[in-house]
């Protein structure tokens, strides 16, 4: 009887209380989530270089390299080899941190794959009989949230609204269940901590009743433009739960504390919020054009909205971007190199590689006559079993330009091999190259050079083309080149949302790699890098001036294992480095967290377009093939237009004819992403030690 005239107040002023309090509720778990995240435990950055060169043991032999996972303060004999001869040093941490081996992850591939098809079948047959209790559990929700006045809103399932919003929820709910079903069998050996379990859990069910709610909502307003905005916002959110999910089943390093070492950057923040925005805005003007011009009842409208939106809106952002990247440049000049020239140390890292290491020294020398400073080349060969040291030490004996070395270390994988060479470098400035990667002998690396004049800049990368032009992968890697370094990196970093310097092609300051401890012995190991020396408050740049040649592989299984070591170090640095997207300063490195998350979603998001695709060819027969065929050449053209230009500016015209086949790549890319998802569970923490 007392609450009779708050409720009569309540119908009267038309304000939902149940809607306003499930707002405070998200609020307080938003609020709550970030504060966790606060809290999480976390370690200080590295200040020491894990690789250093120590004075001889006074008692030589008492000790040795030892087995893997030694004491760090191990003191390893290792013989340096240059013209002048041979020596020996003595280094503490070579060899006690090797890379894990990469192996396969067929089973949570297959078990995945398998259960994701069984669900949806599963789900399809049974739609009707599967989603009645849950049209009822959207009335209750409804009832809830606009109380005190009625819920207005009608949904049930019938053979009418089975379109494609109403498979968007359970394709996602199918898609998380085969994840924790694949998790659950490859992980039996090592399972995850029942917290982990409990948290996974915990999403599924919060994904469950967002969509509820969600229902609850968007079926109380009639009319095609509400049911085109439920299809962005049900696959958007399915595509956080799922990455979300993804994220909550893998072994993740403890994230790093660090603290910047320069003046905040408001108008990093403004650029990167302001460009994100308008680029929305621009894209769901032009999707909506779009789907004018289709007519509200094509089935191609949801398939637009789903396909296009995303990928419109990346684009957009990235062409407003870009300019404002070459704007700093202009604003913030770099110097001539004849006025900056410090002296510069490459390292190349080698294990096994006696196909290509005579020749990529070589080249490098070659580009050292090109530059006016000193430059020195020093191989840190990681216990090569083949021809490499030999090689390695007849090419630095012939070099013209520049002095080298070849440092013989006990093999530990590739950041081994780079922190011993980084123990024994000189240079101001450090390069560094692959061992199968030819620096041009035209353009060289001269112009990466005086990037570092300004003190803000942290890290430059150069062009990379392919060195080879025949086979499909060498091709579909151009394409990539094209549209990821060539149209995209400059605009992201112009945003100081970039992740990645390449490593088989970059430079950085020799003290700041020794203060922050070189390369950790992970997977992705310049990406970390990378993301380190930008929550300091580095800059980083993109030198087209500077070119080098990469080694692509030759057949389908050399590219897997390259590009699931590349998805793991994308994964393993971010979950490092999440803490600066809530740090006090987040346009430190938290920006390009924040963007790779979105892109990390988006991918999944389009994996399930193409599952959305494949159900309306089976709903509506053959005669959709037209319509699908439509929509993917209009996806294609959107991204044609860039990859034509940057391909001419590639010098590849050759590559216009394969654009098409980009597509493919994006596809490729995402299969061996779920692969890495597979060797990532707890039985991976041993690479974090």
């Amino acid at each position: 009887m007392l609450l009779d005239p708050i409720e009569s107040l309540l119908r009267s002023s038309g304000i939902p209380l149940g809607g306003v309090l499930v707002g405070i509720a998200l609020g307080a778990g938003l609020f709550v989530t970030v504060d966790w995240l606060h809290r999480r435990p976390s370690r200080p950055i590295i200040g020491t270089i894990r690789i250093q060169v120590v004075p001889e043991p006074a008692a030589p032999g008492t000790e040795s390299p030892g087995p893997a996972r030694k004491d760090p303060r191990t003191i390893a004999p290792v013989t340096v080899s240059s013209a002048e001869g041979t020596r020996t040093v003595f280094l503490r941490g070579a060899g006690v941190s090797p890379n894990a081996p990469l192996p396969r992850a067929r089973r949570f591939v297959a078990v995945l794959g398998l259960s994701f098809v069984l669900l949806s079948a599963l789900q399809l047959a049974f739609f009707s009989k599967l989603f009645l209790p849950y049209d009822h559990l959207v009335g209750y929700a409804g009832t809830a949230l606009f109380w005190p006045s009625p819920w207005p809103g009608v949904y049930a399932v019938n053979s009418v609204s089975q379109l494609v919003p109403d498979y968007i929820f359970p394709m996602y709910l199918a898609a998380m269940a085969a994840l924790a079903i694949a998790g659950g069998l490859v992980y039996r050996r090592v399972p995850l901590p029942s917290h982990r379990r409990g948290l996974a859990l915990g999403l599924i069910l919060l994904y469950v009743g967002v969509e509820v709610v969600l229902d609850a909502v968007f079926f109380t307003v009639p009319g095609q433009s509400v049911r085109g905005l439920a299809i962005v916002v049900r696959t958007m959110t399915g595509g956080l739960f799922l990455s979300g999910l993804i994220l909550c089943t893998l072994s993740l390093p403890t994230p790093l504390r660090v603290k910047a070492r320069f003046r905040r950057d408001g108008t990093a923040l403004a650029q990167f919020f302001g460009t994100g925005v308008l680029a929305m805005g621009l894209a769901g003007t032009s999707i909506y054009l779009i789907g004018r011009a289709l007519g509200d009842v094509s089935i191609l409208l949801p398939f637009t909205l789903l396909l296009l939106l995303p990928l419109v809106t990346l684009e957009t952002f990235i062409a407003l971007n870009r300019p404002l990247y070459f704007r700093q440049l202009r604003r913030r000049p770099v110097p001539s190199v004849e006025e900056y020239h410090p002296a510069v140390s490459i390292l190349m890292p080698a294990f096994n590689e006696e196909r290509w290491i005579a020749e990529a020294i070589r080249h490098a020398d070659v580009a050292a006559g090109k530059y006016p400073g000193s430059v020195e080349i020093i191989v840190g060969n990681d216990g090569s079993t083949d021809r490499t040291s030999e090689r390695a030490r007849r090419a630095i004996g012939a070099l013209q330009y520049a002095r080298g070395m070849v440092v013989e270390l006990p093999h530990a994988g590739k950041s081994n091999g780079l922190n011993g060479a980084l123990a024994l470098a000189t240079g101001e400035i450090v390069i560094r190259l692959d061992a199968d990667t030819f620096v041009s002998e035209r353009l060289g690396f001269s112009a990466i050079i005086p990037h570092f004049a300004d003190p803000e800049v942290g890290g430059v990368q150069g062009a990379i083309h392919p060195r080879q032009r025949t086979g499909w992968t060498r091709k579909l890697r151009a394409l990539e080149i094209a549209w990821g370094h060539y149209f995209q990196r400059p605009a992201v970093m112009g945003a100081r949302a970039g992740e990645v310097i390449d490593g088989l092609f970059s430079a950085f300051r020799r003290k700041d790699l020794v203060a922050l401890g070189g390369w950790v012995p992970w997977n992705g190991e310049d990406t970390e890098l990378s993301m380190r020396l930008q929550r300091l408050g580095y800059r980083v740049r993109m030198e087209f001036g500077a070119r080098a040649y990469e080694d692509v592989p030759e057949n389908y299984d050399a590219l897997r294992r390259q590009r699931v070591r590349w998805a793991r170090g994308m994964l393993m640095a971010n979950g490092q480095h999440y803490p600066s997207l809530v740090s006090p300063a987040p346009e430190f490195g938290g920006l390009g967290v924040l963007l790779w998350f979105l892109t990390f979603a988006r991918s999944g998001v389009r994996s399930l377009v193409y599952v959305f695709l494949v159900l309306l060819l089976l709903l509506l027969g053959v005669h959709a093939l037209i319509d699908v065929a439509f929509l993917l050449l209009l996806a294609l053209a959107i991204r044609a237009i860039p990859l034509a230009y940057f391909l001419a500016k590639m010098e590849r015209w050759d590559m216009l004819v394969w654009i098409p086949f980009f597509p493919i790549a994006s596809v490729i890319k995402q299969s061996f992403r779920f692969e890495a998802f597979g060797l990532m569970g707890p039985e991976a923490n041993h690479e974090y030690a």
